[in-house]
């Protein structure tokens, strides 16, 4: 793996990029040694973060088929997509129905250069574009670009909030969520605050004060489901959550740290 500086990336390998560290935690290639260099000192202060890391990448991948093979959704739109790893939202949600179409949705470079070599299947459509999705109505204004915003939609928001404040982050996604259409369905998943999530936390602030990730309590995350049905069994860890009948949660599920829920739009 080469760490020089891919040529129109505006990528700068010598400063860490937290999508790039949170490839590395899932086993991805797309990292430089800045990034594995913190994320072996966050792994160091708190190894459980890679077995978070690959539960919400499972976690992103079972919600993309289930509400599509099972609740008849062909709309996705994932905000803060992170570099992609396994199969991604498209590669599951065109497995579940070819025909689906996904907008990813970034304001890192890093991670839309990844993204412009995702392909569709032939009877579905990808778009990608980089916004800070902050800005909802320019978000939506290219959404709507390949998504009909007047039927119901999947709003994929994972791994990602913690880059604002608890408070602002479930006022964002209820902006999102007011404006959609009844059926429409939200997946949030974030880390909970731990002792050792904690300790991880001061290690991202101290190399990274401006783009440190904040963990949050288990009420804030349920705060980003304002007026929506949680889908049972509702806020938890993920491990729990989006399951096929036949599969049982084993007994290390409560000691995940990545929380979160799907839930719909009445």
């Amino acid at each position: 793996m080469s760490d020089s500086v891919r040529p129109g990336t505006n990528v700068i390998p010598t400063i860490p990029n937290s999508a790039r560290i949170w490839n590395y935690a899932q086993d991805g290639q797309d990292n430089y040694q800045v990034d594995r260099e913190l994320g072996d000192v966050m792994l160091g202060a708190f190894p459980e973060i890679k077995t978070a890391a690959m539960e919400s990448r499972a976690f992103q991948e079972r919600v993309a088929y289930h509400v599509v093979k099972e609740f008849g959704i062909r709309q996705l739109l994932d905000l803060g997509t992170g570099i992609p790893t396994g199969s991604g939202t498209h590669g599951m949600a065109q497995k579940a129905a070819a025909e689906s179409r996904v907008v990813y949705v970034d304001n890192d470079p890093v991670v839309l250069n990844h993204v412009s070599t995702l392909r569709s299947s032939p009877e579905g459509k990808i778009h990608y574009f980089l916004q800070d999705f902050r800005d909802v109505d320019a978000v939506l204004e290219g959404a709507s670009k390949t998504l009909n915003l007047d039927e119901p939609v999947a709003l994929l928001v994972l791994s990602t909030l913690g880059h604002f404040p608890a408070a602002e982050a479930a006022d964002l996604i209820e902006q999102y969520t007011s404006r959609f259409a009844s059926g429409s369905y939200l997946a949030v998943c974030d880390t909970i605050e731990t002792p050792g999530v904690l300790r991880m936390q001061e290690h991202y602030l101290a190399a990274d004060p401006e783009g440190a990730y904040l963990a949050r309590t288990p009420e804030q995350i349920a705060d980003c489901a304002r007026g929506l049905t949680l889908i049972p069994p509702g806020v938890g860890p993920l491990p729990k959550l989006v399951l096929p009948d036949a599969i049982t949660p084993s007994p290390e599920a409560d000691e995940c740290v990545q929380w979160g829920f799907l839930a719909v739009k009445p």
